[in-house]
């Protein structure tokens, strides 16, 4: 069975790179090929194929030994010199570091806070990132989001008694404000609903290692009150390009018999289906997926599977108010927010 991807990572990451340019976030001078890949946690040829559909579009100049510059024709004229930014901090190791999952969330999130003269700025953060904010001192002009970083950078960050917006549930004792989409409760629902239909063996995979504390208790719960006997193991896939492809071929090589995957954003639907199909396992005849809290372009493969919709709307007006806030009072708002999440049946 042949893949299908309506969007390639280039294309993607084009579209954030217009709006960026749209929004006058970029300006000169830009950073080198190499600097800029490892920015944004992708790989040359990535960055590259972006640039070059941008470079059509006449927004960028691409000169050999040059570098690349902002065609000021086409792109946002003069943007002010002084704007209020949230700052969205990742950590990621190096440029084979795959955020193309998270693009599709940071465009939105970036559109909805440009209505408000807010930019967002997506920073890979680690020891020294943290270091350098707290060596700067609070600022009232830029906000701070948390998302993803281990446990030991969001209690460093907490130290520093710096304040933030946590994406995802925070350490436990920091109590920092957070936004999380409510992965728990579908992964209760998805594991009866897999058992249901006939999977009574089921993997739950998370590419986030501080998520599995939470989110193996849930699982392992859901699988002992299921009302069929479900055997269940947890797996962390990892986000980088290379060893995600490495572990996908791994449990390809030993699936038997009926089985029913968890995929848990940001780990990638589409490594995991292509593994199987290349190891000539039935999807979903014998391998049944359901993906929690992805976006569309997550599921954008053939056959589409069950999943749990990322609530981008609700997301970006939680996140949209407390930046509104924060920028309005000097302080970020007591939030403890919950999003439920929706599954959408598997295409026919």
């Amino acid at each position: 069975m042949k893949r299908e991807f309506l969007r390639s990572r280039a294309d993607q990451l084009a579209d954030y790179l217009r709006g960026c340019i749209a929004r006058g976030e970029l300006v000169e001078p830009l950073p080198g090929i190499r600097e800029w890949s490892s920015r944004l946690s992708v790989g040359h040829t990535t960055l590259e194929a972006a640039l070059k559909t941008l470079e059509q579009e006449g927004l960028v100049a691409v000169r050999t030994r040059e570098g690349v510059h902002l065609n000021f024709e086409q792109a946002a004229p003069n943007p002010p010199q002084t704007f209020r930014v949230v700052r969205w901090l990742y950590c990621g190791r190096g440029r084979n570091h795959d955020i193309s999952p998270c693009i599709e969330v940071f465009r939105a999130l970036s559109d909805r806070l440009g209505q408000h003269d807010i930019r967002l700025s997506i920073e890979n953060c680690g020891v020294e990132g943290i270091h350098a904010i707290h060596e700067r001192g609070e600022s009232r002009r830029q906000m701070v989001l948390l998302g993803s970083l281990p446990l030991k950078l969001e209690k460093l960050f907490m130290d520093f008694r710096r304040s933030a917006l946590v994406i995802g549930i925070p350490a436990p004792g920091t109590g920092l404000p957070y936004v999380s989409n409510d992965a728990f409760s579908a992964i209760r629902h998805a594991t009866h609903w897999l058992a249901g239909r006939g999977c009574l063996r089921v993997t739950m995979f998370i590419g986030v290692k501080r998520q599995m504390t939470f989110a193996e208790k849930i699982f392992y719960r859901a699988c002992s009150e299921s009302p069929q006997p479900v055997r269940g193991e947890v797996a962390c896939i990892p986000l980088e390009l290379d060893e995600q492809a490495q572990a996908a071929r791994k449990f390809a090589a030993r699936v038997k018999g009926k089985q029913g995957v968890i995929a848990i954003y940001p780990s990638s639907v589409s490594t995991l289906m292509t593994a199987l199909m290349k190891q000539g396992v039935d999807v979903p005849g014998q391998v049944e997926f359901v993906a929690v809290n992805t976006t569309l372009q997550g599921v954008r493969v053939v056959p589409r599977p069950a999943y749990y919709p990322f609530p981008m709307d609700t997301f970006t007006k939680v996140v949209c108010r407390a930046a509104i806030q924060y920028f309005e009072r000097g302080r970020l708002p007591r939030l403890r927010k919950m999003i439920p999440l929706k599954m959408a049946p598997p295409a026919e």
